[in-house]
């Protein structure tokens, strides 16, 4: 149990849930005492202050009770939430046969983890149904309200639908997906400042000539990542050609275009000494192709993917990527759609932080 410094959820609020989590798995019961605030913030390296409020916060939801020189205790060991969501809760996909395979999905998969998670910790027993964007049209308008709706990374064709529906009330919270000027409740990955990251962090490696393979634009993320690459340069007084803006028609896999042009960019005299591919897929294409053209990895081309499943650690080289925190994204989806339904202000969107994980498939640029 620890609390993570670059989440945007604040760290009372994530110190609340690691003492929540902490009853339900050790079986306490009414009477039963809790470690001290003092004891609570060395373990968890957070302020006493903080801790205090957490138990506030505790005390006020019934959860715990706090007597003077005696100590704090349990008074209700039930995951306690000021709301039951008695809404039908309906997970919103891309397409219906994305829902279908989300646990093996390595995006998906880890989201709904986070999902599945934060809904035992409220103790939810939620019924929901898994469903694709093309599907929604099977929904009376009329019965929209009673339900709640988690959005997984739907592309610019939902924002009409999206617009509409946050109008009229209907409760919902977009997963892995934001858009510029449109305020709508969403809880996203910061895609734009982690392309700068790379960016900045190839350019320390000495590389100047830096590509950039993305998945089609349509999709908000890929066009973050787009943007915060494009800005990244430009802040590195670094220039790019078209031509090394390779962009995939597919979302997240290289279509056979964008392979061909990635292709002449590798076999060029004048080519990159790096990429940055902007998806875990897109990267192993560009991985394979590099290989097909007698080309190694890191020694004359240094490669950065995002996302960072197991495999990624595995591969030859192992890849150097950008972790997202996927299943805090579900996590704090879920406290978000509640917050909504309870009629709580926060902040619409979200975004969460990334990190850099360094491995062998990048290095100084040959050209240094």
């Amino acid at each position: 149990m620890k609390v993570n410094w670059a989440s945007h959820v604040p760290r009372f609020e994530q110190v609340k849930q690691i003492i929540k989590l902490f009853i339900q798995e050790n079986n306490l019961r009414p009477g039963d005492p809790l470690p001290s605030e003092r004891e609570w913030a060395r373990r968890l390296r957070v302020s006493q202050m903080t801790v205090n409020r957490a138990f506030k916060e505790l005390e006020q939801e019934g959860v715990v009770t706090r007597l003077i020189g005696r100590g704090t205790f349990v008074l209700d060991a039930r995951p306690q939430s000021s709301v039951t969501l008695r809404h039908f809760l309906t997970f919103v996909f891309r397409l219906a046969n994305i829902a279908e395979t989300i646990e093996q999905n390595l995006y998906y998969g880890p989201v709904f983890q986070g999902v599945q998670h934060a809904l035992a910790e409220l103790g939810f027993p939620v019924q929901f149904w898994k469903m694709g964007f093309d599907q929604l049209q099977q929904l009376p308008s009329e019965g929209l309200t009673q339900r709640a709706f988690l959005f997984f990374a739907p592309t610019d064709e939902a924002l009409p639908t999206l617009k509409s529906w946050w109008e009229i009330g209907v409760p919902f919270v977009v997963i892995g997906a934001s858009w510029r000027d449109v305020e709508l409740p969403c809880v996203d990955t910061d895609n734009f400042n982690a392309a700068i990251e790379v960016v900045n962090f190839l350019a320390k490696l000495g590389h100047r000539s830096i590509a950039l393979v993305v998945g089609n634009l349509r999709v908000p993320n890929n066009r973050d990542r787009y943007d915060g690459f494009l800005a990244g340069m430009r802040r590195r007084s670094l220039s790019v050609s078209n031509e090394w803006l390779v962009e995939s028609e597919f979302t997240s896999t290289l279509s056979e275009a964008s392979a061909e042009q990635l292709r002449e960019i590798l076999k060029s005299r004048r080519r990159p000494t790096a990429i940055f591919t902007a998806g875990y897929h897109l990267a192993a294409g560009t991985l394979k192709i590099a290989k097909e053209l007698g080309l190694e990895v890191p020694e004359n081309l240094s490669l950065v993917a995002f996302d960072d499943p197991p495999s990624a650690g595995y591969l030859d080289p192992p890849l150097t990527t950008v972790r997202q925190p996927l299943a805090e994204l579900g996590h704090r989806s879920v406290y978000k759609l509640i917050s909504l339904i309870e009629g709580r202000q926060e902040p619409l969107v979200e975004k969460l932080a990334t990190e850099l994980i360094v491995r062998a498939s990048t290095a100084p640029s040959p050209k240094n």
